[in-house]
């Protein structure tokens, strides 16, 4: 998910394999692919960056994953667990 800020200042996350298309104009419009429409702040390139940020963040946590380094490396579960006592992941390979 990425944070966007709407016009109005309320701040929004939006899944970025939702995103269909953003326009630049006088305003920044994102319309998603069930064709809602959203009026940020953010310019084009702004959003574009913020998409590759979070796609790069979760190749990096796949990485990691299968190397079996740490099954949570983004810490989205409780950050007092260490990494060591979460259970071991067990990549598997499609043919």
């Amino acid at each position: 998910m990425i944070g966007l800020t709407r016009r109005t200042g309320e701040h929004c996350r939006l899944d970025p394999d939702h995103i269909e298309r953003v326009e630049a104009g006088s305003d920044t419009v994102v319309i998603t692919t069930d064709g809602s429409c959203y009026c940020i702040r953010e310019t084009v390139d702004q959003v574009i960056a913020r998409i590759v940020e979070d796609r790069a963040a979760v190749i990096a946590a796949c990485y990691v994953l299968d190397r079996g380094e740490d099954a949570d490396p983004r810490r989205l579960g409780h950050p007092d667990v260490p990494p060591q006592a979460h259970a071991p992941v067990v990549p598997i390979r499609l043919s």
